[in-house]
């Protein structure tokens, strides 16, 4: 099951992060991007995860970014159209 949501956050190549890989160093910055929430995998491979509100609970989730959007208005105008509600920025 696909569950997308659009948040703004920060690009990294691996789960270490910028703190201990350089090519997360690299790729360092904040971006909008549409994240993939839903895995019927989940916990089978090590993922980044973010915190997500799902029928009123609070829960955190694995996500993989499915795209990285350029500007926030691309982002506004995407989730507009595909009835994306879990939106921050």
């Amino acid at each position: 099951m696909s569950y997308h949501i659009i948040r703004k956050i920060r690009l990294a190549h691996c789960k270490r992060g910028p703190s201990r890989c350089e090519k997360c160093r690299e790729m360092d910055i904040g971006k909008v991007c549409l994240l993939d929430v839903g895995f019927s995998d989940e916990g089978k491979q090590q993922r980044r995860v973010v915190q997500v509100t799902i029928d009123g609970e609070e829960i955190w989730r694995e996500f993989e970014i499915v795209k990285v959007f350029e500007t926030r208005g691309e982002a506004e105008k995407y989730a507009a159209e595909n009835g994306i509600k879990d939106v921050e920025y």
